[in-house]
């Protein structure tokens, strides 16, 4: 297998994990506490992983420190969108918002170009995530959270990108992030929230725990897959996290699945064919 078919199927399994961990969040009852435990757990992982690899270089702590300010506003913004809208609403809005925003600041930066063929699959898969959007009963506050998210998230993701391709092994990063990434939200939901926070580490650690094995195992593969190839297209591929979480709502939660986001779908699965297609020009 070629690097990039290897970044592909990276991608694909971060898809599937990322929906999994939001789906959990949007469903649990005290969703900012256990998005705050879900965080600590996957600190521990994380730690538990650092004698494995050396301390951060030099060169990786600015993208670091940049990618952990940008996690923080994430979080919130997400907390936010799922706060005022339905996960099947939110979750397609914050997505589908991120492979616009990272093709946007890849080219802006000079930091790799598509062919044509790249944008055209990015717009295809953007505009069916877009699509499963219910706009009629759609929020402003909704949407102003939900783009804030997906912008963190773009400009995280091209952060991390530009990390593992030039500054830092892609592991040691990985692990790092992971621990300095998870360490603000339960801070903040200890001072604030003690006695939930504690109550939801000891009675829902289980589900918290799958939360976080998919947390950090989707954000790791993703930065793995961006250290084998173009940025843009892979940002876009993660994007079928929203069919995932379709598919989620559909079987799991028994939210109804017409024909609109049947046909926003198909638009999604052919936008990924033409990203597959697709490779990155000098």
């Amino acid at each position: 297998m070629t690097d990039g078919q290897i970044a592909v199927g990276l991608v694909l399994l971060s898809a599937l994990m990322h929906a999994t961990w939001n789906a959990i969040v949007k469903f649990s009852g005290e969703r900012m506490v256990v998005l705050a435990v879900i965080d600590t757990l996957c600190c521990a992982l994380a730690l538990a992983l650092t004698p494995l690899v050396p301390f951060p270089s030099p060169a990786a702590w600015p993208f670091l420190a940049a990618s952990v300010t940008l996690a923080v506003g994430y979080k919130f913004a997400l907390l936010g969108a799922y706060r005022h809208g339905d996960f099947t609403q939110a979750y397609p809005l914050m997505r589908g918002s991120a492979p616009l925003l990272v093709a946007l600041f890849t080219v802006t930066l000079g930091l790799e170009q598509l062919a044509w063929t790249g944008y055209a699959g990015i717009v295809m898969v953007s505009m069916g995530l877009f699509a499963l959007v219910d706009w009629k009963n759609g929020k402003l506050v909704l949407l102003l959270f939900a783009l804030g998210a997906g912008a963190t998230l773009a400009a995280a993701t091209v952060i991390d990108g530009t990390a593992v391709r030039g500054y830092s092994e892609p592991f040691t990063y990985i692990v790092w992030l992971e621990v300095f990434e998870h360490i603000a939200l339960p801070s903040f939901a200890i001072v604030t929230r003690r006695a939930q926070y504690f109550g939801v580490l000891r009675g829902q650690w289980r589900i918290a725990g799958i939360g976080a094995v998919n947390r950090i195992g989707s954000y790791g593969l993703m930065v793995w897959a961006m250290s084998m190839a173009a940025i843009a297209p892979l940002a876009a591929l993660r994007e079928t996290s929203v069919v995932f979480g379709a598919l989620i709502g559909y079987f799991v939660l028994k939210e109804p699945f017409g024909r609109r986001r049947l046909g926003a779908t198909a638009m999604v699965l052919a936008g990924i064919a033409v990203l597959q297609l697709t490779r990155a020009v000098a």
